[in-house]
């Protein structure tokens, strides 16, 4: 079973729902092999670098100035977090532009550490609180992972998997995604947002039964 989930770093859904499919394939404990293949979605690409004011005066600005709005928010969305085990920190999130982290990416899937990327650079943002377009803090996520900071620059110096990238591009506008997360699931079933743990699991089993 192949599970596409067009995703951004800074997309606070995105971890929870990362977060969900993955206790639901273990709940559902289906028999056959489950690829996950994350796929480019800029939640932000206008911002250009990172947004220099804290989480919630960013979001402020988006819904109009209404405090109250934004605490609700705040709240619901940190209670979701912890039903899957995450701590969000709204107080030390920036706002980023996340093309390069994407860029560095396709890298990493073509080395088969995809999932680590992806889990180290959400983790990094909403709990540790690093700027994802600073480029340094990549580096020492490539370097992490055990891979060579030169090269890493060489391919942001660069046009390197760029057809990866336009392909994720023309993938999402093929289908009609138009926000993240938004998982597909054998090119048949689709789940957008994070969804309950159950809705996951049905799914998933629903695409098995079919193959």
């Amino acid at each position: 079973m192949k599970i596409e989930v067009f995703t951004d770093y800074t997309c606070p859904f995105c971890y929870i729902g990362k977060q969900k499919l993955m206790q639901a394939i273990e709940k559902a404990n289906l028999q056959e092999p489950i690829e996950i293949q994350y796929k480019n979605y800029e939640v932000h690409p206008e911002i250009q670098g990172a947004v220099q004011q804290p989480y919630k005066d960013y979001l402020l600005e988006s819904m109009d100035g209404r405090a109250e709005k934004v605490d609700t928010f705040l709240a619901e969305l940190q209670q979701h977090a912890n039903e899957v085990g995450l701590t969000y920190h709204f107080d030390t999130m920036i706002p980023a532009n996340t093309a390069d982290a994407h860029r560095l990416a396709k890298w990493m899937v073509k080395e088969q550490k995809e999932h680590e990327w992806t889990e180290r650079l959400m983790q990094g943002h909403f709990v540790e609180g690093e700027n994802l377009a600073d480029r340094e803090y990549l580096f020492s996520v490539i370097e992490e992972l055990g891979y060579s900071k030169k090269e890493a620059k060489r391919i942001l110096d660069g046009q390197d998997y760029q057809q990866e990238l336009d392909q994720d591009a023309y993938d999402a506008q093929q289908i009609g995604v138009d926000r993240a997360p938004f998982f597909v699931f054998d090119n048949r079933f689709g789940i957008i947002g994070a969804e309950p743990e159950e809705v996951f699991i049905r799914t998933l089993k629903q695409t098995a039964g079919e193959n």
